[in-house]
């Protein structure tokens, strides 16, 4: 596919002083050769689906392609920005039309930090690429991005910017704003703190997001594919600035929620994002929360004219038929930790009331009545107390949960058979403790049909 490259020359200085959108690209686009980077993402996913329907050879590459297909049209290629010199990756670069990159993090783990996959990692690729003689470059960053920005997210990509817009042949920068995606995290997170029943908020509550829908956002990357002459830098932002809380009570509104959100003093939104940090399925942190306070906004005329159509207004962003899906979505993901979380303390109260607080002479006379012998009573009762706690405990790693709920299932099942034989006065109770082992074990059961699998089971 080498010699379907249309060579586009030029330097730096002559490739930014190109006009943002002036020309309109065409449409009819004839098949490339591309490569995405970081193509298990969120927009590299998507953007990878969309380029093989339209006919283009698309290599997908990714940390663990063994674990993920994004799409079985594509062609997977292993590729981690830590260890970038590979020679697989060398000869393809050569026979490319057009190299992506997608990739990016907007927290440090895993072994991943901002300057290997914003900075170092980029740096490198795109020299890789110019001296391959890849004709064109699209680098995906974020609206906000620049030297002096508040958060090391900001900055990294900043730089990563740098390198980008230094590359030889036709190079685009596309910073986007906050994209809405029905399947996205962050969008997930949005979506739950719309349909919260009060939001506190930093006051005043007045610094201004853009957000693009992420359908906007993936036809104007594809249309840079083959733009005649390509932006070297451009925002990819929606066509109205709203304030967050103005943004969220419009999710709410298409969810069929009211928001009500009332403003509270900057030291007391930093202690509760502290307090985040420990708790399980929230995505908050102290760079979230500078980012969103801080705001971004960008012409939209210049993304507008490279889709050559009208933006979609977040007001349109939940079509109605999807409201119903992703607002039970949303609540799932709030609730599911809560539930996780209630759980492991009925576990974990129940160990340490058995063992300590009941009284043993009480407890060993049930164990009688339910036939277990004198010699091993004790053992029976701070045996059955330690494995409650541990049933508690396992639930907090994630690729115990599912077996940890199978095993309290089988024990719930065990303890109400031996109480329905030998004890079934307590099924009479007023307090109901037997009866209550049912909505316990929905719960549970529940909790496992909806644990996502462990990693390498591919998604669904």
């Amino acid at each position: 596919m080498a010699e379907q490259r249309q060579q586009h020359g030029g330097t730096e200085a002559g490739a930014n002083t190109r006009h943002q959108g002036a020309t309109q690209p065409t449409r009819a686009m004839a098949p490339r050769r591309i490569l995405i980077i970081g193509a298990n993402g969120l927009i590299g996913r998507t953007l990878g689906e969309e380029l093989v329907r339209q006919g283009h050879e698309v290599f997908l590459a990714m940390r663990n392609p063994d674990s993920d297909r994004p799409n079985e049209h594509a062609r997977l290629l292993r590729f981690d920005f830590s260890t970038p010199d590979d020679h697989a990756l060398q000869s393809l670069l050569r026979t490319l039309d057009v190299l992506i990159n997608a990739a990016g993090i907007f927290s440090e783990r895993d072994g991943q930090s901002f300057d290997d996959v914003h900075v170092k990692g980029p740096c490198t690729l795109f020299e890789q690429a110019a001296r391959a003689g890849v004709p064109r470059l699209i680098h995906i960053s974020a609206l906000g991005a620049g030297p002096g920005a508040p958060t090391r997210f900001w900055r990294s990509k900043a730089l990563g910017d740098h390198c980008a817009l230094r590359f030889p042949g036709d190079v685009t920068v596309v910073r986007p704003s906050l994209v809405f995606a029905p399947k996205g995290a962050s969008t997930g997170l949005f979506l739950q703190l719309a349909l919260l029943p009060v939001l506190p908020f930093p006051a005043p509550g007045g610094a201004r997001v853009q957000p693009i829908h992420q359908q906007d956002l993936v036809d104007g990357l594809i249309a840079l594919v083959d733009h005649p002459c390509p932006p070297p830098l451009i925002a990819a932002v929606g066509p109205v600035p709203l304030t967050l809380p103005a943004y969220l009570a419009t999710l709410a509104d298409a969810l069929g929620h009211r928001l009500r959100w009332f403003p509270v003093a900057p030291r007391w939104m930093d202690l509760a994002t502290a307090l985040t940090r420990w708790m399980p399925g929230i995505a908050l942190d102290a760079d979230t929360m500078t980012m969103l306070a801080h705001g971004n906004t960008a012409a939209s005329g210049a993304w507008q004219t490279l889709l050559g159509r009208p933006l979609r207004a977040p007001i349109d962003f939940v079509p109605r038929h999807q409201a119903t899906e992703l607002r039970t979505r949303a609540l799932l993901r709030a609730t599911l930790p809560l539930a996780r979380a209630a759980n492991a303390v009925t576990w974990l109260v129940t160990g340490w009331v058995s063992a300590f607080v009941y009284p043993t002479a009480a407890s060993l006379a049930l164990l009688a009545q339910a036939q277990v012998p004198a010699t091993v009573a004790p053992l029976a009762l701070y045996g059955a107390a330690a494995l409650d706690v541990v049933l508690g405990l396992t639930m907090w790693k994630r690729a115990w949960r599912r077996a940890t709920y199978r095993l309290q299932l089988a024990l719930i099942a065990f303890y109400t058979v031996v109480i329905t034989v030998w004890l079934p006065g307590y099924w009479a109770h007023p307090y109901g403790p037997i009866v209550k082992n049912l909505p316990l074990a929905a719960l549970i059961y529940l909790l496992l049909r909806l644990e996502e699998p462990p990693r390498g089971h591919r998604r669904r």
